[in-house]
C-alpha cells in the first residue's frame, strides 16, 4: 500500500492547518450536543490523533492539524497541498456518520458541516461519505477532446447582418420626438432611418 503523502511531509517540513466541525440533525438543522468525533488520516482509520464533543451550538473547538508546506500550494507540479483526514461521528440516537477525504490546508481554517440522521428514521446503520480527490490529484478518466470550434445546429432562425429595428417600434419612437416638441432631434431621427424607404406608413 502507498505511503499517504502526508506522513512523509511530517517527518520533514510540516506547517500547520486548522479545522471546525459543525453537527446537526437533517430533520429541522437541529444542533447536535454531545456529538463524539474521532480525527484520523484518511487511509488510516486506527490513526486517531484526535477527539473532539460538539456543544450545545453543535460546534467543535477549532483544532490545529499537520498540514503541508504553504509552498505547494504555490509552485506548479508540486505534491498534493493539502492533508486528508476521516471524521468518525456518533451521537446518541442518530446513525453513526463517517467523513473521509476532509481536506486541511496551511494557515487556513477549514469548516466541515455534518448532517446526521435519527435512528427512528435511518435505513442503515451508518452512512459513510467520501470526499473526492481534487482532479489534478485524482484518478480520474482522461477528458475527451473536443473541437475549439463546434458547428453550430440549423435551428431554422436567421441571423441579419444589421440591426433592424421594426417599422411600428420607429414611428412610435418618431411620435413621442414629435409629442415633445423637439424637433431638431425628430429630424436627426428619422435621418437615420433613411425616411425615403422605411416610412412609417
Amino acid at each position: 500500500m502507498e505511503e499517504p503523502i502526508l506522513r512523509s511531509m511530517q517527518s520533514e517540513d510540516t506547517a500547520r492547518g486548522s479545522l471546525q466541525i459543525n453537527v446537526t440533525a437533517n430533520v429541522g438543522l437541529i444542533p447536535i450536543r454531545n456529538a463524539n468525533i474521532t480525527i484520523s488520516y484518511t487511509g488510516e482509520p486506527n490513526s486517531t490523533l484526535e477527539t473532539l464533543t460538539t456543544d450545545s451550538s453543535g460546534q467543535t473547538d477549532t483544532i490545529s492539524l499537520d498540514a503541508p508546506p504553504l509552498e505547494y500550494s504555490l509552485t506548479p507540479n508540486s505534491p498534493m497541498p493539502y492533508a486528508e483526514y476521516t471524521l468518525n461521528i456518533t451521537a446518541p440516537g442518530y446513525e453513526p456518520v463517517t467523513v473521509s477525504g476532509v481536506e486541511v490546508l496551511p494557515d487556513v481554517t477549514a469548516v466541515q458541516n455534518i448532517e446526521m440522521t435519527p435512528t427512528e428514521i435511518a435505513q442503515d446503520e451508518s452512512e459513510t461519505i467520501t470526499i473526492p480527490d481534487h482532479t489534478l490529484y485524482g484518478d480520474y478518466p482522461p477528458k475527451i477532446p473536443e473541437d475549439e470550434i463546434k458547428p453550430m445546429d440549423e435551428s431554422g432562425e436567421i441571423v441579419l447582418s444589421r440591426v433592424v429595428i421594426p417599422s411600428n417600434v420607429k414611428c412610435l419612437s418618431a411620435l413621442f420626438l414629435l409629442i415633445s416638441k423637439d424637433y431638431n432631434l425628430f429630424l436627426m431621427f428619422l435621418s437615420l432611418f433613411h425616411p425615403k424607404k422605411d416610412t412609417c406608413g
